[in-house]
């Protein structure tokens, strides 16, 4: 008996819908006195929590615990929610002055946050408790953690400066970039090696290697930029414009705006709003037109996005880079699937997306002609399902008596976008 196990992606489509799902972006609007929610293209604009506050500020949220925080320095308190904007309580509500930003370690279930008039930040419990002062510091306003190399960065309300310490302590606390003219939104990009800011009164969206090196200029020409989230494996960048500047012939002022990381993409203003301050992002995807809204700028064409392109020409169509978790835009070359001899089985390992999506069909599928495919239970078996840092690795195996019952031998996946 001759086995020749062959490895094969092919790629069907029989339509798809667009139902309600995740794939989000959360925002303060202050001007509004609400905190806002729309798709990741900036449709769908709703409002999550009406009457939020008399000056909301920093955002921020932990999928797995279902939990929203924002902070409101009018009244001095720090809230708590769902992430549908349902059971807001106030969990830090006394000892603040100006709470301007908040980050998580959503491993411990920490909070962190900025009190720029107190000249300090802080952090506590998820429900409040157990807080104490971590860096007694000039004025913080932004700040970010990277989980990654265990450090805090925070910028300074009017000194243009960035500042990083080493955790969980905030211990060797240095400036890593000075000069600017007011810092705002610091967020780090640990994998990349990238420190990334607002500069609010310069007008631009920067960033700079995190130990040295030039700042660059990704995104200039703008009005107020304030508040700033990554969405690195998209390699996307959000911002928000206060538009409180009035600068004449700005571009995104009032409105919710997206580029490229590297800034070599368009400045897209996605989401036209009142005085929005900070922004998050939910960035579980459930069906490839949510996909569509994070990949893919709001005006692309349908022959970009359609399932069957290509448009980073790395021979993986759409649907194969939203099954496997890739970035359209980001050629690369990746293994999607492998197969292996272990003991005397034959072994089918693929990679799938981390997201949860719905709309997708994914079959193992065995042939001995190349003609006939068979599947299911009496043909192939799940053995393993690991996840990794940014995909699941899922193992098949084929039935023993499946192998000798056949003198040649083809192994292949099949991918399918289906009604969810």
């Amino acid at each position: 008996m001759s086995l020749r196990p062959i490895v094969h992606v092919s790629l069907c489509m029989l339509g798809f819908i667009q139902p309600a799902g995740a794939a989000k972006m959360l925002f303060t609007d202050r001007g509004a006195r609400i905190v806002r929610i729309a798709n990741l293209d900036g449709s769908g604009l709703q409002t999550l929590i009406p009457s939020a506050g008399s000056n909301i500020r920093g955002i921020a949220i932990d999928i797995a615990g279902n939990d929203l925080f924002y902070a409101d320095n009018g009244a001095d308190i720090i809230y708590r929610a769902r992430l549908d904007g349902s059971g807001r309580e106030a969990i830090v509500t006394t000892g603040l002055g100006f709470p301007a930003d908040i980050a998580l370690d959503r491993v411990a279930g920490k909070l962190y946050w900025c009190d720029r008039n107190n000249n300090r930040i802080e952090r506590a419990g998820y429900d409040g408790s157990n807080r104490e002062t971590l860096v007694v510091t000039t004025q913080p306003y932004y700040l970010d953690l990277d989980p990654v190399n265990q450090k805090i960065y925070w910028g300074d309300f009017s000194g243009g400066n960035i500042f990083r310490a080493d955790l969980p302590g905030a211990t060797n606390i240095q400036t890593v970039v000075s000069g600017l003219v007011q810092t705002r939104g610091v967020k780090v990009d640990p994998v990349g090696g990238y420190l990334y800011w607002c500069d609010r009164n310069a007008h631009k969206i920067q960033r700079r290697h995190i130990n040295n090196g030039a700042i660059e200029d990704l995104y200039t020409g703008l009005d107020t930029p304030h508040g700033m989230t990554l969405d690195i494996p998209a390699g996307k960048v959000y911002w928000v414009d206060t538009g409180t500047n009035n600068v004449a012939g700005s571009r995104g002022a009032m409105a919710v705006n997206r580029g490229d990381m590297n800034g070599t993409g368009p400045h897209e203003v996605i989401a036209g709003v009142n005085q929005p301050w900070d922004i998050t992002l939910d960035t579980r995807v459930t069906t490839y037109p949510e996909w569509i809204h994070r990949h893919f700028q709001k005006n692309a064409p349908g022959s970009i996005s359609d399932p069957a392109s290509d448009p980073d020409g790395d021979l993986r169509k759409n649907l194969i880079e939203y099954f496997t978790g890739l970035n359209p835009f980001a050629a690369d070359n990746l293994p999607l699937a492998s197969h292996t001899w272990t003991n005397g089985n034959l072994l089918f390992t693929h990679r799938q997306t981390l997201s949860p999506i719905t709309d997708i069909l994914a079959t193992v599928e065995i042939s001995s002609d190349l003609k006939t495919w068979d599947s299911g239970a009496a043909f192939t078996e799940i053995l393993e399902t690991n996840p990794g840092t940014d995909a699941l690795s899922i193992v098949h195996g084929a039935k023993q008596e499946v192998i000798e019952a056949q003198r040649n031998f083809f192994m292949r996946l099949n991918v399918e976008l289906v009604a969810p």
